[in-house]
């Protein structure tokens, strides 16, 4: 079954960046699309510029396990937390 995960995050202004997947990240993005595990990510912003979702779908629950456990992407979440919360921007991680 396929798992989409969307990160949404809402700043405090637009003079607040979003957090922004950084190229490792990317790449290992890349490297799922490659391998047909992924359709890639999808970024949309709302009217006001103050909400960003990051979207990925993921086609089997194992490609989305095992995602999730590549160090480079949880270090990628930790750096998320820390961007968000030092620049005081809400967000929320869903997996449907």
């Amino acid at each position: 079954m396929a798992i989409t995960r969307r990160l949404i995050q809402t700043r405090p202004s637009t003079s607040v960046d979003f957090y922004t997947p950084d190229t490792l990240s990317l790449n290992k993005i890349n490297e799922y699309i490659s391998a047909g595990k992924t359709t890639g990510l999808v970024s949309n912003v709302s009217d006001d510029n103050l909400t960003k979702t990051l979207s990925i779908t993921f086609n089997t629950d194992e490609d989305y396990n095992n995602f999730k456990i590549e160090d480079v992407i949880i270090t990628a979440s930790e750096a998320r937390i820390a961007h968000c919360e030092n620049n005081a921007i809400s967000f929320s991680v869903e997996e449907i």
